[in-house]
């Protein structure tokens, strides 16, 4: 990390509440969560926007040296029942190895960046995700994906659970519709941050850019 990085970066104007709660987040403390940015979905969504937005994320993580974690979702049977629901949802899950598996290399990860494959919403489901994230002592984390009602606030509600705390970018999120989209980020901020907060990348950026 570069030494200029400050231990506490600027509180982030969040709804429903100032992100984080205890006003404590750091390159060394935070992961930013890329999900499902492969390049079907990104097709599928029309999420060349978001993936932007995301791309100017992971610069300037990558730039101060913070953790970030890739999910790439794929099925291995088309016919497994969360592969036909995603798919009747208008959410296709690609098939591990297609062309459409791939992260979009847009991204321009960097080599540290942490890769998790997985076959359903969960990012921590079925692995040694949340292991990896307490040993770097992670504790705060910036949620960026696609679909919002599905990969992004299932893998957010249960970072939650863990304790995780936890931020939705909603212009580098897209849901499979704008009504659905919205309507999991209001579900996110229900109950003052039940599931978590809610903010702009304008914000985040802003944030990073002051370290």
């Amino acid at each position: 990390m570069p030494d200029h990085v400050p231990y506490r970066l600027p509180a982030l104007a969040a709804q429903p509440y100032a992100w984080p709660f205890d006003g404590r987040w750091s390159a060394a403390d935070t992961a930013l969560l890329i999900l499902g940015f492969q390049t079907g979905p990104v097709q599928a969504l029309s999420a060349e926007a978001e993936l932007a937005v995301a791309c100017r994320l992971v610069e300037a993580a990558a730039g101060l040296g913070m953790t970030i974690v890739a999910v790439r979702r794929g099925h291995t049977d088309q016919e497994s029942p969360i592969a036909r629901r995603r798919r009747d949802l208008g959410d296709p899950i690609p098939a591990q190895g297609s062309a459409g598996w791939a992260l979009d290399a847009r991204l321009a990860l960097p080599p540290a960046a942490i890769l998790i494959d997985i076959a359903g919403d969960n990012a921590f489901f079925g692995n040694d995700l949340e292991e990896r994230l307490r040993a770097r002592g992670i504790r705060n984390l910036l949620v960026t994906g696609l679909p919002t009602e599905g990969l992004v606030h299932a893998t957010q509600r249960a970072a939650n659970d863990m304790g995780f705390e936890c931020l939705a970018i909603a212009d580098a999120c897209k849901g499979t519709s704008p009504a659905r989209h919205a309507a999991q980020l209001r579900i996110t901020t229900f109950g003052n941050g039940l599931f978590g907060t809610v903010a702009s990348a304008a914000e985040v950026l802003s944030a990073l850019h002051f370290a």
